[in-house]
């Protein structure tokens, strides 16, 4: 699947809604990011839904080698 979405002054995007749905993604999902060798790739991270999981979401950030900003904890 190939979408384009334009990013705004404020370094917003809107991910194009056949890749939401090919993701499960919905309002409040938390996304990570990679970059490498000039390509960025996406991922869904997984925490519980009932008040969520620091320790999950930091566990799952570092197998995939990231990190997380203070306004993905938010609601954690």
């Amino acid at each position: 699947m190939r979408e384009i979405s334009r990013l705004t002054s404020k370094g917003q995007i809107t991910i194009p809604k056949a890749v939401r749905d090919a993701l499960s993604l919905s309002e409040g999902d938390l996304l990570a990011f990679a970059v490498a060798d000039g390509q960025a790739t996406m991922r869904k991270i997984a925490v519980k839904a009932d008040g969520g999981d620091r320790d999950t979401l930091n566990l799952q950030l570092d197998e995939w080698g990231g990190s997380a900003d203070e306004d993905a904890y938010r609601d954690l």
